[in-house]
């Protein structure tokens, strides 16, 4: 996955329009693209009687679910990450290993780690970083799963702040070719939808900065969600050109990587008791 840098603050407004600013003075912009729902990749899941249980029943390219307890959440994947190739790597942390699936799904092979990760990424370089879900240690692997000897240090996620209540906010990034530096005002509208959340989830090498954010559902919404989620693709100039659909979230395993953005296309990792999804937006220009 791109990683992020450079500063800039992104303006989120009304769905369809956007506004730039220059020299502090706002000038219009074309209506940004609605991206719906590409594709979805469906991987098959083996819901587990206990969370030790063997049940694979020679099935490698299975990945495992435990329901929970009384009282816990389900465990199952809930880290993944995708390489530039458009292949997936996915965390199956009940069988403490990795698996790799190509980009139609097809299983590509296993990674036997020994310990169980819930965070998996991908650098540009294609080397994957698994982080130890009891430990928090980052394992740095190649691509066949082979350790190596040290992992390269990451720039971190920017800053997102959200003013609360005022369904405006701002997104902190250090220096990067091809993002403009100055500031822009944040800020979304929608009738009776009040945003919650603000997350840059990346950038992308020529593409601009992606934005993800969770919003209120109006009134009439669907029942036992009370919010949804949308990722905004902005130009390097600071432009919003397209936003997503609304993105599921009726997630069984809630995600530690949720999103991913690799190549213009944003990804979503969602485990379900009976497979493992990942949706698709192709956010690149049509």
């Amino acid at each position: 996955m791109a990683q992020p840098y450079g500063l800039i603050l992104i303006l989120l407004i009304a769905p369809a329009t956007s506004v730039r600013l220059q020299d502090g003075v706002a000038t219009g912009a074309k209506q940004a693209r609605k991206v719906p729902l590409t594709r979805t990749v469906k991987l098959p899941v083996i819901q587990l009687s206990s969370p030790n249980a063997n049940e694979k029943q020679g099935n490698p390219a299975a990945l495992e679910v435990w329901p929970g307890a009384e009282d816990e959440l389900p465990e199952g994947p809930s880290g993944f990450d995708v390489f530039a190739d458009g292949s997936f790597v996915i965390a199956d942390p009940l069988s403490l290993r990795l698996v790799v699936y190509d980009a139609q799904g097809n299983f590509k092979r296993a990674l036997p780690v020994g310990f169980a990760a819930d965070s998996v990424t991908v650098t540009n370089e294609g080397m994957i970083l698994a982080r130890e879900a009891n430990t928090d240690a980052v394992h740095p692997l190649d691509r066949e799963g082979k350790p190596l000897e040290q992992a390269p240090k990451l720039s971190p996620m920017p800053e997102a702040t959200l003013v609360r209540g005022e369904n405006k906010g701002s997104i902190s990034v250090g220096a990067s070719p091809g993002l403009p530096a100055g500031t822009l005002a944040v800020r979304f509208d929608e009738k009776g939808s009040t945003m919650v959340s603000l997350q840059a989830i990346g950038t992308d090498s020529g593409l601009g900065m992606f934005v993800a954010l969770e919003a209120t559902v109006p009134e009439g919404g669907a029942d036992g969600i009370d919010v949804r989620k949308m990722v905004q693709r902005y130009s390097p100039q600071g432009v919003l050109v397209a936003e997503s659909a609304w993105i599921p979230l009726d997630y069984f395993v809630p995600p530690v990587d949720e999103l991913r953005v690799r190549k213009g296309i944003v990804y979503q990792l969602m485990t379900t008791r009976t497979e493992v999804r990942v949706n698709e937006w192709d956010m690149n220009e049509r």
